[in-house]
């Protein structure tokens, strides 16, 4: 059934319902039980327990080698130990992409058949709000399952950011660096010399994390840059990939690696970047006790504040018709406005970024149409220490899988009730594409029923 509603500026698309252990962290399961309930709050135990600062500075002191004076025979050692062999060779992408960026983690997915290709191990950096960074606080395995990634790339290795950081320490010569930046845009395939910035790289990149031969003179720094024009002939791709391995062919132990290309290198569909098992029970838990549900995606925090009222009126117009014409009771509210501190902040506490007028209509909205959260259903009980929580990207994960799996969806709203902001912008367009592949792979053989349904107000 395909139901219409006569507005304006929401993107409207209703669609037929039809370990790798961290170190850092410790997952359970989400419902409560006798195993992991707390007795005097009878809630679930918090997810995240870090390790105390002193035991993590231990861990990297530590070093079971000491008694081998020979340098050699002692990193050997070392090596033997973190890469089953008596050399190491890692691929350090300290940057990839932002996270909400991408459909399909191709970028990501990059440096993860580079690694492949050079016969390198590649480093799987921590996590956080909207990135895969060095600089992030999360372990890799917070977000994504490891296991499963080893099952989907059975010829890759990895290591956590973690064990990474340790090798570095342990090893008495520290590891050799080499530095390249791929990019795109010339009218020809080119390498280039780049001056050293080893120094924005330790501070700006958090690199100074890892106790490594990184310096102005012994690093090299490379720039290489593809040609547009391969990515519009024929076997393009395979001649720009061998242009990359080819000259990432390099002796130092960790290569370094950032692209800014969005486009896929290497042929062939190749598996996203699994969800970790916490996720997606949580996920599941969401989706099964509200189905049938719609969910609403709305960024406001950069709505203008005279568009406010009205983008409210409208949005509220629009989920009332829905619910009345499919008697769907249950809605789910994703936005970048703190939805879970409202009450707080109508109550008392202002957040110095978000306006009164803001907190107004989501006050508003709330009154009109009862809906459900992250927070509201009992999922996010990851930490005792809620700004630690606040950081780790886990709410904007389940917010959008629920809004992918939704039997309906209203978001991706048109002026003037959609954002300026570039980020909020990309956001929506990704959750829309995630959702109409999502649909497509459960049902093919109703492709024509799952197209994107626009209507204005």
């Amino acid at each position: 059934m395909v139901f219409l509603c006569c507005m304006a500026n929401f993107m409207f698309m209703i669609l037929p319902r039809v370990l790798y252990p961290g170190k850092y962290v410790k997952i359970n399961q989400i419902s409560c039980n006798k195993a992991n309930c707390d007795e005097v709050t009878n809630q679930p135990k918090p997810i995240i327990q870090f390790e105390p600062e002193k035991q993590v500075n231990q861990d990297l002191e530590n070093d079971e080698f000491y008694h081998i004076k020979n340098t050699r025979e002692h990193d050997d050692m070392v090596n033997q130990k973190y890469c089953n062999g008596p050399r190491c060779k890692f691929l350090l992408a300290y940057y990839p992409p932002s996270i909400d960026a991408s459909t399909t983690d191709i970028e990501y997915l990059t440096y993860i058949k580079l690694a492949e290709s050079l016969g390198r191990t590649l480093v799987l950096v921590n996590v956080g709000l909207t990135r895969i960074s060095s600089c992030q606080r999360f372990p890799f395995d917070f977000h994504y399952d490891v296991e499963k990634l080893q099952e989907n790339y059975p010829n890759v290795k990895f290591i956590s950011q973690r064990d990474f950081q340790k090798w570095s320490y342990q090893r008495i010569l520290s590891p050799s660096t080499s530095h390249y930046y791929l990019t795109h845009g010339a009218s020809e395939n080119s390498i280039n010399f780049l001056t050293p910035y080893s120094h924005s790289l330790k501070k700006v990149w958090c690199l100074d994390k890892f106790k490594l031969n990184l310096n102005d003179d012994v690093t090299t720094f490379k720039q290489l840059r593809a040609s547009w024009n391969f990515w519009k002939v024929k076997g393009g791709r395979d001649i720009f990939k061998n242009f990359l391995i080819n000259n990432l062919q390099d002796n130092s132990e960790v290569l370094l690696i950032r692209h800014d290309i969005r486009e896929p290198i290497f042929n062939g569909k190749l598996p996203s970047l699994p969800y970790a098992k916490h996720i997606r029970d949580a996920v599941s838990n969401i989706t099964n006790s509200l189905r049938p549900y719609a969910a609403i995606q709305w960024d406001i925090r950069h709505i203008k504040n005279e568009n406010l009222p009205i983008c409210a009126k409208r949005l509220v117009s629009k989920t009332k018709d829905l619910m009345n014409n499919t008697q769907i009771e249950n809605i789910y509210f994703s936005s970048n406005y703190p939805l879970s501190h409202l009450n707080e902040i109508i109550n008392s506490s202002k957040l110095h970024y978000i306006s009164e007028l803001h907190t107004n209509t989501m006050e508003f909205i709330s009154k009109e149409i009862p809906y459900h959260t992250a927070d509201s259903l009992g999922v996010m009980k990851y930490s005792d220490d809620e700004n630690l929580i606040e950081s780790s990207g886990i709410r904007n994960i389940l917010d959008k899988l629920v809004c992918v799996e939704a039997d309906w969806l209203i978001g991706s709203p048109k002026w003037p009730c959609n954002s300026n902001n570039p980020v909020d912008f990309k956001r929506s367009k990704v959750l829309v594409s995630m959702r109409n592949r999502h649909w497509k792979n459960l049902d093919r053989s109703n492709e024509s029923g799952i197209s994107k349904i626009i209507t204005n107000f």
